[in-house]
């Protein structure tokens, strides 16, 4: 995002932003607050949208779900109307994960699909790993091994074609750990360990504390597995002083709740209840239902393997609270999503319009307006197209300039009016020439231009001189004409392989200069020939039958 245009204390609030945002939430949340009130007062989408989502961004980090929900919902109205596509594609990747911890998979999948979306549509190659990753996640979590894995190594590969990738390691090691998993799941063990040989040779130096947290649960889930106690225990006790009240909850839930399933297991209820009581004191923060209810689940899965019975009545009840407060959790999040549709929808249309009047705009640009054919400013910028084509294919084009013969008696002698009509019956006769390969344009006064390409010489000359047929077939009077007592065309083309050094002007001229040449011969008739100019070829002489 660009804020060159605005004045000094935006920008100043902008980079007020960047420069706290993950580090001090208070100073981010109030430079957001300052840039909200300002694009306010003078309807700046743009300013909107990058207030709202890095607001968002804050209170997801903050586990304050409510507030997360409301500013990424408000952003994606606003950056879309603004056309900031990757912050787009990141909201939607943030509401995915607000409404996966929910609970609420089939709407969190939509918004990944539809996020991945934007990324596909712009190219946005580092928004779309971060995508990728998190859907093969969500595979994972619902036992897809082979679709998850194939989403991990697509994002494995991708992200290694470049290094300088943002987080290259922070993302490397999440794929390290999820492919691990995959591999976990399958008994495949020695790809396991190939996996954390990458993470401790390769990554470890450069992860954040939440990439070692989940690294560290993904290998003590694995020495369990296959009976290393000894480094089971070690990576548990690193768990514990990584676990505080500073995680993004809804980053490393998953992952936490797995390891308290796995403390249950092999009886380190120590260890489980210090965990358990973050994660309450992080949920309840996060005013996230499922995620406190999930908490529930384990407590009474440890009273009930303790036989507490009270204990597990207690939360039983609690777990039922939650179940109510979950459902209506779910109805405020489908408001929301339905809320997000509508003012998209509603911005598309307003899109659309625009659209649809800049098609307009530019349509009249590049038209003329007696003929409707395309005018020399469009005829300017297609040639150039058409000669790059050619060129690049190392194959020939040509270029065609005709006028009216003996114009300006016609004006004189019928009038201006009958002079209009006249070049509209010629340019009709042009359009019915146009097609994917023939362009035609109105060069100006009573001078057509026609370009021609993948045709041969004989099929160029041949679509010409049945132009000057159907004009003639016409019989439009001209009897001041010295030509014939109708309406007649002169006709100059050039033919030929564009040579390195020669440019799409070079057509034009040499064009005209068959033309002048035609028109010293004799009026009503073609002549075509190449760059040098040295040799023509002429059409046979027409009269009225």
């Amino acid at each position: 995002m660009e804020f060159k245009e605005y004045s000094k204390a935006v920008m100043a609030w902008v980079d007020g932003v960047m420069q706290n945002r993950g580090a001090d939430a208070e100073k981010t949340l109030k430079y957001c607050a300052d840039i909200e009130q300002y694009a306010k007062q003078t309807g700046d989408p743009k300013l909107l949208g990058f207030a709202y989502y890095y607001a968002g961004e804050t209170y997801y980090v903050l586990n304050e779900g409510e507030q997360l929900l409301k500013t990424i919902t408000r952003a994606i109205t606003y950056l879309d109307q603004a056309e900031q596509w990757d912050m787009v594609a990141r909201s939607y990747n943030i509401l995915a994960i607000a409404f996966l911890n929910r609970g609420n998979t089939p709407i969190a999948l939509d918004y990944y699909l539809t996020g991945l979306g934007y990324c596909k549509k712009y190219k946005l190659a580092n928004e779309e790993n971060v995508i990728n990753l998190n859907l093969g996640t969500l595979y994972l979590g619902n036992e897809q091994w082979n679709e998850a894995q194939r989403y991990f190594e697509k994002v494995s590969s991708d992200i290694k074609a470049y290094p300088k990738t943002p987080n290259y390691y922070g993302l490397m090691s999440c794929v390290a750990v999820c492919l691990g998993r995959c591999f976990m799941q399958r008994e495949q063990n020695e790809r396991v360990q190939a996996q954390l040989d990458y993470l401790d040779q390769v990554c470890w130096e450069h992860m954040q504390k939440i990439e070692r947290l989940s690294a560290l649960i993904f290998k003590a889930e694995y020495y369990h597995r296959v009976g290393r106690i000894t480094l089971r225990e070690e990576c548990i006790e690193q768990i514990r002083g990584l676990v505080d009240m500073d995680m993004a909850v809804m980053d490393i839930f998953d992952d936490v709740y797995g390891l308290c399933r796995l403390l249950l297991e092999i009886d380190q209820e120590d260890v489980f209840w210090d965990i358990v009581a973050v994660l309450e004191k992080l949920t309840k923060n996060a005013n996230i239902a499922n995620l406190q209810r999930k908490i529930v689940s384990l407590k009474i899965l440890c009273y009930r393997r303790k036989q507490d019975e009270a204990a597990y009545l207690e939360e039983a009840g609690r777990f039922y609270e939650l179940t109510e407060a979950l459902d209506r959790e779910n109805h405020y999040m489908i408001a929301n999503m339905l809320s997000v549709r509508r003012s998209l929808e509603h911005a598309n249309e307003k899109r659309r319009e625009m659209e649809k009047a800049n098609e307009r705009l530019l349509e009249k640009s590049e038209t003329d307006p007696l003929t409707r054919l395309a005018n020399r400013f469009r005829l300017n910028d297609y040639l150039e197209r058409a000669f790059e084509r050619a060129q690049d294919d190392h194959r020939a084009f040509a270029v065609e300039i005709l006028d009216i013969d003996y114009f300006k008696e016609y004006n004189d002698n019928y009038g201006h009016q009958a002079g209009d009509a006249c070049i509209v019956a010629i340019a009709d006769e042009l359009r019915k020439m146009q097609s994917r390969d023939t362009f035609c344009a109105r060069y100006g006064g009573d001078e057509f231009i026609i370009i021609y390409e993948y045709k041969t010489e004989d099929e160029v000359f041949s679509m010409a001189d049945s132009l000057r047929e159907r004009i003639l077939d016409r019989r439009i009077e001209h009897v001041c004409s010295k030509a014939l007592p109708v309406v007649t065309i002169s006709q100059g083309i050039c033919f030929d392989v564009a040579p390195e050094e020669s440019r799409s002007w070079d057509f034009l001229h040499a064009a005209d200069m068959m033309l002048y040449e035609v028109k010293k011969r004799s009026r009503n008739n073609i002549s075509l020939g190449h760059l040098d100019a040295k040799e023509a070829r002429y059409g046979e002489e027409r009269k009225l039958l």
